[in-house]
């Protein structure tokens, strides 16, 4: 077959498939900076001193426990920026949880409906309603806590249509050649964003603008809100569709996304439900993306109490060394998409074996890491740092390399679907990981080592399970009639869309 386009056909600067893959960057970090603001933002929100002098007053058993203290306790009143809200621990686990009970409900609709009718208005209309939602939540924080955790219950129902979105985006926009550096260039916004609002979140604290803290709310709604305009401008579902695309890069995106299958005919898609919840690949997806999301809940929703109540640093510090890992994880995220499209280019490893070392690379690391971080104290603290920023990292390998792109993998034309069910299984830890974490610690931080033994456990149970049951092998059940008919008409059809080398890639 002849080369779709050549290098110099189309310049990289207006391949709009980087566009794409650039706003849908900016897109997810509109999402984290929204997901996550809460996390840095409760540090400051609440009263610490006087939760503990309830403490103090309700339980005299445990006077002396208090007082028994490392000898970096000493430094713990002076690190909090205290804040209006006496909220309790248990409270605040559920105030951060509530997030996803919203958000593992519209996971499979979501799937659904970005397939059938694309996520153009599905995604943009998800951050602008979102953003308007956040902008109302220091006000509402004031009133009272149960209604401040119903709208972040309502911010987890828009953001739950979010990934299946993602995974639909580049099932029609990503090559099949590009889909690892593609695909985890446009998620890296997620440890983007996480990193944004961790970093920016912890000085906005110690701010006057807006009283300090709800200006961590504000100003993640005004650039959601922006966001969101601009993607309804200018995505379209389809390359066939974009006003500004050419006739070069339009053509190779169709040929080589399997378009021609996934847009055949919006009103007779019919997801194939019963082979998807009976395919071992899918399973293998859903348990590893469950088990790794073990860990990457714990620490999105915790690490700055982590920080603030284990290692004792200070709230500007908090922020800066919480965002750390998350910006490890957004340069690892792109580099192992690169390296796995190349060894899989070259043929140095099949797709299947490629996601199974990136997969094992971005759970085996953390969990021995997890490990390590459950025996230091803040005596150690910089050396805990260390640990959890090498070991967070390496879960960009699961994002740029792994499972992230094992649904486009195996079901290119079902991907917002299997993505749905994926990630909706993959939610539940994000519900049950605060509550687990607030119970735990509520008193005794040493308990944070059982928290570390938990997550390191889950980490090898998801890899174990994908390393003998996951695939990266299109499915027999995710063959379309379309595709059928292009193969049996011409066999040759798809080894010679394979073999087209990438020579106007990013």
């Amino acid at each position: 077959m002849e080369e779709t386009n050549s290098k110099s056909s189309v310049p990289f600067w207006r391949l709009i498939r980087i566009a794409v893959t650039f706003l849908g960057f900016l897109g997810m970090i509109a999402h984290f900076s929204q997901r996550v603001n809460v996390g840095i933002a409760l540090v400051c929100m609440v009263n610490h001193s006087a939760i503990e002098q309830n403490k103090l007053n309700s339980t005299t058993t445990t006077t002396l426990i208090t007082h028994t203290d490392d000898s970096c306790s000493q430094t713990n009143n002076t690190n909090h920026i205290e804040g209006p809200f006496i909220w309790t621990k248990n409270m605040q686990g559920i105030i951060l949880g509530a997030y996803f009970w919203g958000y593992i409900v519209t996971q499979i609709p979501a799937g659904y409906l970005a397939s059938r009718f694309g996520p153009r208005f599905l995604f943009g209309g998800a951050i602008i309603l979102s953003s308007v939602i956040t902008a109302f939540m220091p006000i509402i924080a004031s009133v009272h806590w149960i209604l401040f955790c119903i709208l972040r219950l309502l911010v987890g129902l828009a953001h739950g249509t979010i990934s299946p979105c993602m995974a639909v985006i580049m099932a029609h926009w990503a090559p099949v050649h590009e889909r690892g550096k593609l695909m985890g260039f446009m998620n890296a916004g997620g440890p983007a964003g996480n990193a944004f609002g961790l970093l920016i979140g912890g000085l906005i604290c110690s701010w006057p603008i807006a009283g300090g803290w709800p200006f961590i709310f504000y100003s993640a709604a005004v650039f959601g809100f922006i966001w969101g305009i601009t993607w309804i401008l200018f995505y379209t579902n389809s390359p066939r569709n974009h006003r500004f695309i050419s006739t070069q890069e339009k053509e190779y995106i169709l040929q080589n996304t399997q378009q021609q299958l996934s847009n055949s005919n919006k009103n007779d898609f019919h997801p194939p439900w019963r082979a998807i919840f009976t395919s071992p690949a899918c399973w293998a997806l859903f348990i590893i993306h469950t088990c790794n999301n073990w860990g990457a809940y714990t620490f999105l929703t915790s690490a700055p109490k982590y920080m603030d109540e284990v290692l004792k640093f200070n709230i500007k510090s908090n922020g800066f060394l919480s965002a750390l890992p998350y910006i490890m994880v957004w340069l690892s995220t792109n580099i192992s998409g690169i390296i796995a499209d190349i060894i899989i280019r070259k043929n140095l490893l099949t797709t299947t074996n490629t996601r199974k070392l990136f997969n094992i690379l971005g759970n085996l690391l953390p969990a021995i890491c997890v490990l390590s971080l459950a025996f230091l104290t803040c005596q150690l603290k910089y050396v805990a740092v260390i640990l959890l920023t090498i070991g967070f990292a390496f879960r960009g390998c699961c994002i740029g390399g792994g499972y992230l792109l094992v649904a486009n993998d195996i079901a290119p034309a079902y991907a917002g679907i299997v993505f749905g069910i994926s990630n909706t299984l993959a939610t539940i830890p994000g519900i049950v990981s605060p509550y687990v974490v607030g119970t735990l610690t509520e008193k005794d931080p040493n308990n944070w080592r059982i928290v570390f033994f938990i997550c390191a456990a889950i980490y090898i149970i998801g890899m174990i399970v994908f390393t003998f049951l996951g695939s990266g092998e299109l499915q027999p059940w995710a063959r379309t009639s379309i595709e059928a008919r292009i193969s049996f008409e011409n066999p040759l059809s798809r080894e010679n869309d394979q073999s087209v080398q990438i020579n106007n890639g990013p």
